[in-house]
């Protein structure tokens, strides 16, 4: 299974993230730590989310391929959907995602099937506005699946994103009402100038097919990860952060979403066929100054770099679509 991306903070400066390439930690608990350090190493960490009251879930590819999980302290709902009254989780872990929010609210699903818990009205709303049905052992969406959720993200406060296998979705950041609310990024501004940005850009896309992802943070009100499907990220966290973010914010890949309700994955890399070496111009029977010219002709200007700075505000709307399909753009709310 392709690994997509965790950005992930939590209490006491912890945070974990990790890409298709690459992962990186700091303080997380100690159960989870060692996952890291053991021998032989494990090969992938497939979920990883931090909650509040040292709560965690973490499911990892082991050594020998064998995937397993970890938690602590989770939600009673939550346990109750990993379990269903079996002494060993039944869900398929090697597709599960889980985001855990304040208040014991929480959010997961797998290819199958989906659970939540105490999420705020807008997004409960949304959801059953797009559930057909529910049970147990499974979930069913409209549109054959089409409104499925994809990718969902708890934040602090209420906050919520949420995006579907067709490119809908929903939002809403609990953005300040004043400019008075401190946070991350201060100087020169209130600290949310960067989730004000991803606001907008969100409201003015017609839908989110260009989403791959917002990482929403419970435990810093306007910390988060936006990552587009071509790859581009854009992001505002607390410093000690900033080097281990900065190994991989620039080496994601592209992402498609597929039909499966789970997150936007890497696309698969493109393999072109070998190109023949041009046949070299025979000149026999041209002049010296035709020669000439063809050679002065046939130099070459540098590319100017046109690569921008890397910044918190979010470029104008792409209306590119990562595969084929008709999208049902209206959020429901």
């Amino acid at each position: 299974m392709t690994i997509s991306t965790t950005f992930v903070l939590g209490a006491k400066g912890a945070y974990f993230f990790n890409s298709p390439t690459h992962w990186a930690w700091h303080n997380l608990p100690p159960d989870v730590e060692t996952l890291f350090t053991k021998t032989p190493p494990i090969r992938d960490v497939i979920e990883l989310t931090l909650g509040a009251n040292d709560s965690y879930f973490v499911s990892y590819r082991d050594h020998d391929g064998q995937v397993l999980c970890k938690h602590y302290n989770l939600p009673n709902p939550l346990v109750e959907y990993l379990y269903a009254s079996h002494p060993a989780v039944i869900r398929d872990l090697s597709t599960l995602s889980i985001t855990l929010g304040p208040y014991g609210s929480y959010y997961a699903w797998d290819r199958t099937s989906a659970s939540w818990s105490n999420i705020p009205p807008g997004l409960e709303k949304s959801l059953l506005n797009r559930l057909e049905s529910q049970d147990a052992w499974g979930t069913t969406w409209k549109a054959d699946g089409y409104e499925a959720p994809s990718f969902v993200s708890l934040g602090n406060d209420g906050a919520y994103f949420m995006r579907t296998v067709s490119g809908g979705g929903c939002c809403d950041f609990k953005l300040p009402k004043v400019e008075g609310r401190g946070g991350l990024g201060m100087v020169g501004g209130d600290g949310w100038e960067g989730i004000r940005g991803t606001n907008k850009f969100l409201e003015e896309c017609s839908d989110f097919t260009v989403i791959a992802a917002v990482h929403l943070m419970p435990t810093q009100a306007n910390a988060y990860v936006l990552i587009l499907t071509n790859g581009k990220t854009f992001s505002n966290l607390p410093e000690h952060t900033w080097a281990d973010y900065a190994k991989m914010a620039d080496k994601l890949p592209t992402f498609v979403q597929h039909m499966a309700p789970l997150p936007p994955m890497p696309a698969p890399p493109q393999v072109h066929p070998p190109q023949m070496p041009p046949r070299p111009q025979q000149y026999q029977d041209q002049p010296p100054e035709y020669k000439q010219s063809q050679r002065a002709q046939s130099g070459c200007c540098p590319h100017a770099n046109t690569g921008a700075p890397h910044t918190c505000c979010p470029p104008a709307p792409m209306q590119a679509r990562p595969w084929p399909m008709p999208p049902i753009n209206a959020p429901q709310t």
